[in-house]
This record gives structure tokens, C-alpha cells and sequence, in this order.
């Protein structure tokens, strides 16, 4: 959990408006030299373009647009037990209004109902993978998958703490029931650094994405969820380069 928490600082400090917000306090110390005029300057700046619309397209489009949506009319969907539907976590947080006190991320429940819809459609097993120290991020999506969409779990992960964990503790599993192909459910914008993570530990995927960010304007104007899109995009990008040299 320590190198999570240490992560967790380094993206605050790493992306947008934290590095804006470092950048401009340190010109602030060193406002009377010219760096600290130019590092104010770059933060601002910066700050602007991070927030417009049509930047945070370009970096999303470019992740989101790797892999199309699954087309389930073209695929052969006759019963095979050697393929499986694997959700992967998104989140969760604690809340008080439930009697486990948590609740999956509005993340984690989009992948979940999209889940169950390919379910209807091809009855594979499902496998959730999502980790946690009190209350695992597994269990809370067992519950909703069971009690929300009626469907039914068959395997679940529950160590992980990141993408790569996943990839990590579900290919054994995955070996041990004889399953060498899943359909990977995860965000369009995420699916690139899943489906790396997961090929990188030998397992055939068939992408499954889902929750793909639409803009409403490409303008100039900048705006908060043109940054929020910008952050998270940068975020795929920063752990696409930490997997290829990691792994």
C-alpha cells in the first residue's frame, strides 16, 4: 500500500492542475529572476491548453479509437468453454448509505452494465478483478452484478491494486480453469494499457470497450471537464510508457 500512496503523490504532482499549481508556486519564489516569470508563464499557459476542448480530444481520441466496439454479429458466438468476460475494476470508494459502507466508482458500474448486456448475448463466465483492504472492489461487483443486473459470477480476483495487477493475478487463475481468451470490458480510453498489460502475460483478448468520452465542442474556450479528460488521458499515456519499460 505504500508504493499505491506514493503513486497517488506523483500523479497529483505529475498531472494537470497539480503540476500547473507546483510550477506556479515555485516561479512565485523565484518571481524577481526570469525563471520564475517564465515558469508562471508555462504554468498559465499550460493550464489553458490542458482545458480546452479540442486538445483533450486529440489525447482521448488517440486511446479510445484504437479498438472498435465489439460487433457481436461478427463474432462466432457459439458456447465455448475456453473463453470468458472479464470486467476489470474502476474504482470504489467508501459511503456510508450502504451496509458494507462502500461503493463501486461511477467507472466500475458503467463496465458492469455493459457486462451484463454482452452477457445476455453470449453467456460466457464472467470474471470481475478489483482488490481492496477493507472491502474488496471483487465482492461489491459480484453484489451489483447479482442483485442490479442478474448476473451470475463465476470467478473473481481480488488482490490487485492496479491494471497490471490484474493482469498479474488473473492469468494464473485463468490458466488454472483452462480459459486462454477473454472478452476485456474496460473504458475505450483504457483498454490500450489493458490489453497490454494483458498480452504481456500470454492471454489472447478480444477487447469489449465501453464508456467512450464524446465532446460536446472542440473549441478553444477552456473548460472543467475538458481538463478532467485531459488528466485522465495523460494518465493512460505516462502508464503506457511506466508498462513498456517495467514490463
Amino acid at each position: 500500500m505504500t508504493l499505491y500512496w506514493i503513486s497517488q503523490f506523483l500523479q497529483t504532482c505529475l498531472f494537470p492542475p497539480g503540476i500547473n499549481i507546483l510550477l506556479g508556486f515555485i516561479g512565485v519564489i523565484f518571481w524577481q529572476r526570469i525563471l520564475g516569470k517564465s515558469l508562471i508563464i508555462i504554468a498559465l499557459a499550460s493550464l489553458w491548453l490542458l482545458s480546452t476542448p479540442i486538445f483533450s480530444a486529440i489525447l482521448i481520441d488517440r486511446l479510445q479509437n484504437q479498438y472498435p466496439v465489439l460487433r457481436l454479429n461478427k463474432l462466432n458466438l457459439c458456447n465455448n468453454t475456453h473463453e470468458a468476460i472479464v470486467i476489470l475494476g474502476g474504482g470504489h470508494d467508501k459511503s456510508p448509505v450502504y451496509p458494507n459502507n462502500y461503493v463501486v466508482s461511477e467507472a466500475t458500474l458503467s463496465r458492469l452494465q455493459y457486462a451484463a448486456y454482452l452477457y445476455q448475448r453470449m453467456p460466457l463466465p464472467i470474471i470481475v478483478s478489483g482488490g481492496g483492504a477493507d472491502y474488496t472492489e471483487a465482492a461489491l461487483m459480484i453484489e451489483i452484478l447479482k442483485e442490479q443486473f442478474k448476473t451470475p459470477v463465476q470467478l473473481k480476483e481480488d488482490k490487485s491494486i492496479n491494471t497490471a495487477d490484474e493482469a498479474k493475478f488473473l492469468a494464473p487463475l485463468l490458466k488454472k480453469h483452462k480459459i486462454n481468451t477473454i472478452y476485456l470490458v474496460t473504458h475505450a480510453w483504457h483498454m490500450p494499457r489493458s490489453v497490454y498489460a494483458f498480452k504481456n502475460r500470454g492471454i489472447h483478448v478480444i477487447p469489449a470497450p465501453m464508456g467512450y468520452i464524446i465532446q460536446d465542442s472542440y473549441s478553444w474556450l477552456p473548460s472543467l471537464r475538458a481538463l478532467n479528460t485531459t488528466a485522465l488521458a495523460l494518465h493512460e499515456y505516462i502508464g503506457m510508457v511506466w508498462y513498456w519499460i517495467y514490463y
